[in-house]
């Protein structure tokens, strides 16, 4: 594999954390202008930073790409990115469609784009059991259908409806297989 970093993307509780969970590899940071929540540390979950920090380096062109979702900025670095493949270690990350889009020109065949995916249903419902409030469950259910139509951009489509998460795991399982005897990504 020739790849530096594996990235998912998919409408909002598909699975795409809980997969990239599973794979196992360390996490491309990324950057928000929300405040930490109980527990998160600055490095570790995002790098915490001002709205004004923010678009201060994505008009110097630090920043690949940077995104609003409910007030706050989030955003991929250039340098987190270029790190990457500089360490030799495969990395992960989950990303909105535009984002790993830009990924993928950036970095080209080194970036893998994996797409999850569930029925419309299915992913109303996981928000409701997971006691998403109505309006988050709207808001975040309005982008569906354009990241279910994003998924023609992925290297790799995963069905991981109801059912469907032991199949989902293993192929992740075969993913990681094939990083691991070839930890360099070349």
């Amino acid at each position: 594999m020739s790849f530096s970093i594996v990235i998912f993307q998919g409408p909002s509780a598909s699975g795409k954390s809980t997969l990239q969970a599973r794979l196992g590899l360390p996490r491309v940071v990324t950057w928000t202008s929300r405040s930490p929540r109980p527990g998160e540390q600055d490095g570790r979950e995002y790098h915490f930073a001002t709205r004004e920090q923010m678009e201060l380096m994505h008009r110097q062109g630090l920043m690949l790409e940077i995104s609003e979702y409910r007030g706050n900025l989030y955003g991929t670095s250039i340098r987190s990115l270029e790190e990457d493949g500089h360490h030799s270690q495969v990395r992960s990350s989950v990303m909105d469609a535009r984002g790993a889009r830009l990924v993928k020109e950036l970095l080209g065949e080194r970036a893998l784009l994996i797409g999850v995916s569930a029925s419309r249903e299915q992913l109303a419902r996981r928000l409701f059991e997971r006691k998403v409030s109505i309006e988050e469950q709207e808001l975040r259910m309005a982008s569906f259908d354009e990241e279910m139509a994003a998924l023609s951009q992925c290297d790799l489509i995963i069905r991981n409806g109801d059912g469907q998460l032991r199949t989902a795991e293993t192929i992740i399982d075969y993913i990681r297989e094939g990083i691991q005897k070839n930890p360099s990504g070349a």
